[in-house]
Protein backbone atom coordinates (compact mmCIF):
# COMPACT_ATOMS: atom_id res chain seq x y z
CA UNK A 1 0.00 0.00 0.00
CA UNK A 2 1.25 3.56 -0.58
CA UNK A 3 1.31 6.31 1.79
CA UNK A 4 -2.23 6.94 3.35
CA UNK A 5 -2.21 10.82 1.94
CA UNK A 6 -0.80 12.69 -1.27
CA UNK A 7 0.13 16.42 -1.29
CA UNK A 8 0.78 17.56 -4.51
CA UNK A 9 2.11 21.00 -5.20
CA UNK A 10 1.27 22.53 -8.91
CA UNK A 11 3.79 25.66 -9.76
CA UNK A 12 3.27 27.48 -12.59
CA UNK A 13 5.95 29.94 -14.47
CA UNK A 14 4.37 32.19 -17.05
CA UNK A 15 7.44 33.46 -17.52
CA UNK A 16 9.41 30.34 -18.62
CA UNK A 17 6.05 28.74 -19.73
CA UNK A 18 7.24 25.74 -17.20
CA UNK A 19 4.43 23.71 -15.27
CA UNK A 20 6.41 21.72 -12.03
CA UNK A 21 4.18 19.13 -10.07
CA UNK A 22 5.70 17.96 -6.91
CA UNK A 23 4.17 14.80 -5.25
CA UNK A 24 4.80 14.33 -1.28
CA UNK A 25 3.52 11.25 0.43
CA UNK A 26 2.77 10.97 4.05
CA UNK A 27 1.84 8.25 6.36
CA UNK A 28 1.88 8.15 10.14
CA UNK A 29 -0.84 8.89 13.56
CA UNK A 30 -0.04 12.68 12.35
CA UNK A 31 1.09 12.97 8.84
CA UNK A 32 3.54 15.90 8.07
CA UNK A 33 4.87 17.44 4.73
CA UNK A 34 7.60 20.26 4.75
CA UNK A 35 5.85 23.92 4.20
CA UNK A 36 7.06 25.78 1.28
CA UNK A 37 6.15 28.71 2.54
CA UNK A 38 9.62 30.25 2.90
CA UNK A 39 10.04 29.87 -0.67
CA UNK A 40 6.50 30.88 -1.85
CA UNK A 41 4.48 32.43 0.53
CA UNK A 42 1.07 32.32 -1.33
CA UNK A 43 1.14 28.41 -0.13
CA UNK A 44 0.18 30.00 3.53
CA UNK A 45 -3.73 29.69 3.47
CA UNK A 46 -3.23 26.56 1.19
CA UNK A 47 -1.29 24.97 3.57
CA UNK A 48 -3.91 26.46 6.79
CA UNK A 49 -6.80 25.19 4.51
CA UNK A 50 -5.17 21.38 4.15
CA UNK A 51 -4.06 21.44 8.31
CA UNK A 52 -7.25 22.43 8.84
CA UNK A 53 -10.01 19.51 6.85
CA UNK A 54 -7.35 16.81 6.79
CA UNK A 55 -4.91 17.28 9.65
CA UNK A 56 -1.65 17.24 7.40
CA UNK A 57 0.77 19.16 9.70
CA UNK A 58 3.07 21.41 7.82
CA UNK A 59 6.45 21.58 9.50
CA UNK A 60 8.08 25.17 9.37
CA UNK A 61 5.04 26.89 8.31
CA UNK A 62 5.13 30.28 10.65
CA UNK A 63 0.93 29.92 11.70
CA UNK A 64 -0.65 26.57 11.09
CA UNK A 65 -3.70 27.50 12.79
CA UNK A 66 -7.21 27.06 11.56
CA UNK A 67 -8.17 29.04 9.07
CA UNK A 68 -11.57 27.97 8.05
CA UNK A 69 -13.51 25.65 11.21
CA UNK A 70 -13.85 27.09 14.41
CA UNK A 71 -10.87 26.60 16.57
CA UNK A 72 -12.67 24.41 19.70
CA UNK A 73 -13.40 21.87 16.45
CA UNK A 74 -12.65 18.53 17.22
CA UNK A 75 -10.61 16.61 14.14
CA UNK A 76 -10.88 17.11 10.41
CA UNK A 77 -13.56 16.51 8.66
CA UNK A 78 -12.47 15.90 4.95
CA UNK A 79 -10.49 12.68 6.26
CA UNK A 80 -12.32 9.41 5.55
CA UNK A 81 -11.69 8.22 9.22
CA UNK A 82 -13.76 11.40 10.47
CA UNK A 83 -17.41 9.83 11.82
CA UNK A 84 -19.87 11.25 9.90
CA UNK A 85 -23.44 11.45 11.38
CA UNK A 86 -22.65 10.32 14.68
CA UNK A 87 -21.16 13.87 15.65
CA UNK A 88 -23.25 17.28 16.25
CA UNK A 89 -22.73 19.73 14.71
CA UNK A 90 -20.40 22.05 16.30
CA UNK A 91 -21.74 25.98 15.98
CA UNK A 92 -20.66 28.84 18.84
CA UNK A 93 -23.38 30.59 20.44
CA UNK A 94 -24.90 33.20 18.62
CA UNK A 95 -26.35 36.59 19.49
CA UNK A 96 -29.87 37.34 18.33
CA UNK A 97 -30.28 40.42 16.50
CA UNK A 98 -33.40 42.61 16.77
Amino acid sequence: PGPRFDVVIVLLSLHHNLRLRILVGVDGDVPAAPSITGIYMGANFYEREVFDLFGIDFTGHPDLTRIMLPDDWEGHPLRKDHPVGSVPIQFRDTHKVQ
